[in-house]
C-alpha cells in the first residue's frame, strides 16, 4: 500500500539501493536471472524508502486537481449501529449516544428476561424519562455505573427481586449516592404488574404478552412505551391474578393479546372476555410474523427503523426505550439472511424502505451480520465485499471530501472503509495514532459507520521495523496490544494489517501475529484482514515466501491481494494491473485461500514514466488527471490490447511541462470492468480498491456505479 505515497507529482525520486548480501544469497540458492529479482528488490527497497519519507511528510495524495465543485453524497438517509463488546456495553452505547442527562434510570438484569420485559414502558414514562441499562445479577458492571454518573442519575429503578438483581448491586448504587427503588413481585407476572402500575396511573388499553418467551413482548414494547400503554404478562392458559388486578387498577377496558394461540391460548382469552374486557389479538405463525403483524397494524413513525435480533432480548429491550421516543418500530430479524428473503419481513421492508430516513441497528456485527444488515437496508444479500482504502495519509478534511464523492447511499458502493489511523511503529512494537489525539480517529470511525459501512483501520509498516517486530514474540504481542487498543478506543469494526518489505525469516512471525489478533478480535465480532503481495505460483516469487497464503487464511476474515503494480514506479512503462497477470494471481490464490475470503486488489491510479539515466522514474495520478493531461497535451489515448485481453488498457505518450517525454498507463471503466469479471470467474469474496484518494468529483461517476453494479 505504500506504493502511491511517494510518486504523486514526482515529489520524490530515489534510486533504490540493492541489498547485495541478500541478492547474492538468493542467486546462489535459487539460480534465477538477476533481472527478475532486481525488479522485485527494487519494489521492496523503494517501498521501504517511501514509507519512511511519507511518515515524515504526511499526506502525499495530490494530483487530482479540478475546478469543478464536488458532488456531495445524498445525506437524506443515515445509518446507526449501537454496539459494544457485550449486551451491557451495547445498552450503555444506546444511552450515551442519546441521553445527555437523565436523573432517573431503569436497571434490568441482562441475562434473564422475565422481570425486564415491561421495563421500556417505565423508562419512557413521566416517572423516569431515562434510558434502560443492564447489569449482571450479582454485580454492577463498572461501565454501567460510569454511565449513570455521566447522566447525573440520582435514582435507579431496579426491576425484580434480589434473586434477579442482588442486594450487592443496590449497595453499590447507594454507596455512590444513587437512590435505588426496587420494583418486584412474587413472580414475573406480579413484577410486570407492579412495573406497569408504577409507570402509569391509568389506561383504557393494555397489551398482554407471554411471560415465558420474550420475542412478542419486544415487538410491542416500543409502541407500548411511546403510547403509555401498559405491557403485562400472562401464562399460556390462564391470566394470573396479579395481571388481572393491574388491569382493574389501571381501568383497562381493551386488551390486545400479542402472539398466537400457542403462546396465549383461547382459555386465557376467554377468561378476559368473561371478565368484561374487549379482547383482540395481533399474531403470526412465528415470532417474526407476529412482529410484522404488529408493525403493519399499528401506527408507527417509519421515518426511522430500529433493527434487532429476534433470537435474544437485551439489545431490543434497551433499544425499545429509544425507539419509543419518536414512536419508531423495532424490526426483529433472524440470524440467517435467507430466512428474510421472500418473507413477510421482506414485504414489509419493501413497502416502507423508500420512506426510511435512518436505519438504527441494535447490536454488533456478531449479532446482526452484514448479510442480514444488507437485506434489511437494500433488499439484497451482498455476497461480495467492496473494501475501499479511504485515502492514505489524508487529513480529516480529505477523508470527509472522499466520502462526499460517493453518490447516494454509501453502502450501495462500499461495505468496508479502511482509513489509516495508526502512527509509526516504535522500537518496542507499539504504535499510537498518527493524529494528535484519539478524537479525529474516533470521529472518522463514527463518520464511516454512520453511513452504514464497517470501518476497519489499517496499520502499515515495513522494512527493518516490521522485521524486528515479527521476529520478536514480545514485540509482536505489544504490536497486537496496540491494534486491539485502537479497535476498542475508536469502536472500529476490526483491524487491517499491511506489512511489506519483509525479510525471508518473518513468515512464522507474521502468521503468529495474525493468529493472536484473530483469537482476540474475531470472538468479539471484529474483522481481521491482511494485505499480501501477489504471487502467481508457489515457486515463482520466492521473495514473497513470508506471505503463507494457506496459513494466513486460517486467521483472517479476508485477505486483500495487492494485484497491482505489475509495472511499478521504477520499472519500464506498462499496465499497472494487466488482466492476464491479475488472472494468474487469482488462479493461484484460490488454490491456497478459500475464494470467499479473497479480495482482489483494484488500482484507481496510473503512472506516467520517463527515463532517468539508464532506468525509469514515474509519477502517479488518477483517472481524471490522466484524461485531462492527454486532452491538454493534444494527444490521443489508445488501448494496449493482447490476444486474451481485447479490451486492453488506456495508454498515451506526451511531453510534460519540463520537456520530458512520458509514457502513461492507467485504467478506466472498461479495463476495471474486465478485471471485475474475475470476481465471477473465480467466485471471489470481493475487491479491495486502492484508493479513494485517487478518486475525485470527475472520476467518481466512472468508478462508483461500476462497483455498485458488480457488488450486487
Amino acid at each position: 500500500m505504500f506504493k502511491d505515497f511517494y510518486n504523486a507529482k514526482d515529489a520524490w525520486n530515489w534510486r533504490p539501493k540493492l541489498n547485495s548480501i541478500k541478492l547474492n544469497k538468493f542467486q546462489n540458492k535459487h539460480s534465477v536471472p538477476q533481472r527478475t529479482f532486481l525488479n522485485k528488490t527494487i519494489i521492496k527497497r523503494t517501498i521501504a524508502a517511501a514509507a519512511a519519507v511519507s511518515l515524515i511528510a504526511g499526506s502525499l495524495f495530490f494530483g487530482l486537481e479540478s475546478s469543478l465543485a464536488p458532488v456531495f453524497a445524498d445525506q437524506t438517509r443515515t445509518y446507526q449501529r449501537f454496539a459494544g463488546d457485550s449486551r451491557y456495553e451495547t445498552a450503555v452505547d444506546i444511552s450515551s449516544k442519546n441521553w445527555f442527562e437523565a436523573y432517573h434510570v431503569v436497571l434490568a438484569r441482562g441475562d434473564s428476561f422475565p422481570d425486564a420485559l415491561a421495563g421500556a414502558v417505565l423508562a419512557n414514562s413521566a416517572v423516569v424519562g431515562g434510558p434502560l441499562l443492564l447489569t449482571e445479577s450479582n454485580k454492577l458492571r463498572p461501565e454501567v455505573l460510569s454511565e449513570m454518573k455521566r447522566l447525573h442519575a440520582n435514582s435507579v429503578f431496579i426491576l425484580g427481586g434480589v434473586s434477579a438483581i442482588s442486594a450487592d448491586v443496590e449497595k453499590v448504587l447507594k454507596d455512590n449516592g444513587i437512590a435505588a427503588y426496587r420494583i418486584q413481585g412474587s413472580d414475573r407476572y406480579e413484577t410486570a404488574a407492579n412495573i406497569s402500575t408504577t409507570a402509569l396511573e391509568s389506561s383504557s388499553k393494555a397489551f398482554l404478552a407471554s411471560g415465558k418467551s420474550f420475542a412478542d413482548a419486544l415487538s410491542i414494547s416500543s409502541y407500548a412505551a411511546a403510547k403509555g400503554i401498559p405491557l403485562l404478562l400472562t401464562d399460556t392458559n390462564k391470566v394470573p391474578a396479579a395481571t388481572l388486578t393491574a388491569l382493574q387498577k389501571l381501568g383497562v377496558t381493551d386488551v390486545t393479546l400479542i402472539g398466537g394461540e400457542s403462546v396465549i391460548g383461547n382459555a386465557a382469552a376467554d377468561q378476559l372476555t368473561k371478565a368484561g374486557y374487549n379482547v383482540s389479538r395481533l399474531s403470526g405463525s412465528n415470532r417474526f410474523q407476529t412482529n410484522i403483524a404488529i408493525l403493519n397494524s399499528l401506527d408507527f413513525n417509519t421515518g426511522k427503523l430500529f433493527v434487532a435480533t429476534g433470537m435474544s432480548f437485551p439489545d431490543a429491550l434497551a433499544g425499545s426505550v429509544l425507539a419509543a421516543r419518536e414512536n419508531n418500530p423495532i424490526l426483529l430479524v433472524p440470524d440467517d439472511e435467507n430466512e428474510i428473503l421472500n418473507s413477510q419481513t421482506a414485504s414489509y421492508l419493501n413497502n416502507i424502505r423508500a420512506n426510511i430516513n435512518q436505519f438504527s441497528v441494535l447490536g454488533g456485527w456478531s449479532v446482526i451480520n452484514y448479510k442480514v444488515d444488507s437485506v434489511v437496508r437494500t433488499g439484497k444479500v451482498n455476497t461480495r465485499i467492496s473494501l475501499q482504502f479511504w485515502d492514505g495519509y489524508g487529513s480529516k478534511d480529505s477523508y470527509e471530501k472522499q466520502l462526499s464523492y460517493v453518490p447516494g447511499n454509501l453502502t450501495d458502493y462500499i461495505h468496508i472503509l479502511v482509513p489509516n489511523l495508526a502512527g509509526a511503529m516504535q522500537d518496542d512494537g507499539s504504535f499510537a495514532y498518527r493524529f494528535s489525539s484519539a478524537e479525529t480517529p474516533k470521529y472518522l470511525v463514527s463518520l464511516g459507520q454512520s453511513k452504514g459501512a464497517r470501518v476497519v483501520p489499517m496499520v502499515m509498516s515495513g522494512g527493518s521495523a516490521a522485521n524486528a517486530m515479527l521476529t520478536d514474540s514480545v514485540k509482536r504481542r505489544t504490536f497486537a496490544d496496540s491494534a486491539v487498543k485502537l479497535v476498542q478506543e475508536t469502536t472500529a469494526d476490526g483491524i487491517f494489517i499491511d506489512l511489506e518489505v519483509l525479510d525471508d525469516n518473518t513468515q512464522a512471525g507474521l502468521t503468529s501475529l495474525m493468529q493472536d489478533l484473530y483469537s482476540r478480535l474475531h470472538p468479539k465480532g471484529k474483522l481481521v484482514i491482511i494485505a499480501v503481495m501477489s504471487k502467481t505460483s508457489a515457486t515463482d516469487q520466492p521473495w514473497y515466501d513470508e506471505y503463507n497464503y494457506r496459513e494466513l487464511a486460517k486467521y483472517t476474515d479476508y485477505i486483500q491481494i495487492m494485484s497491482y503494480d505489475k509495472h511499478y514506479s521504477t520499472s519500464e512503462p506498462g499496465p499497472i494491473a494487466p488482466v492476464d497477470w491479475v488472472k494468474q494471481v487469482m488462479a493461484y490464490a484460490v488454490t491456497e485461500i478459500p475464494s470467499e475470503k479473497i479480495l482482489m486488489g483494484l488500482p484507481y491510479y496510473g503512472r506516467a514514466w520517463r527515463t532517468e539515466g539508464n532506468g525509469w522514474v514515474s509519477k502517479a495520478f488518477g483517472w481524471a488527471v490522466a484524461t485531462e493531461t492527454a486532452a491538454q497535451s493534444g494527444v490521443k489515448i489508445t488501448r494496449e490490447t493482447t490476444l486474451t485481453d481485447p479490451i486492453g488498457v488506456p495508454t498515451f505518450k506526451y511531453t510534460d511541462e519540463s520537456g520530458y517525454q512520458r509514457t502513461a498507463y492507467f485504467d478506466d471503466r472498461l479495463s476495471w470492468g474486465v478485471k471485475l469479471d474475475l470476481l465471477d470467474e473465480f467466485n471471489l469474496g470481493g475487491v479491495g480498491g486502492w484508493s479513494m484518494g485517487w478518486i475525485n468529483e470527475v472520476s467518481a461517476p466512472e468508478i462508483y456505479p461500476l462497483l455498485k453494479e458488480r457488488m450486487q
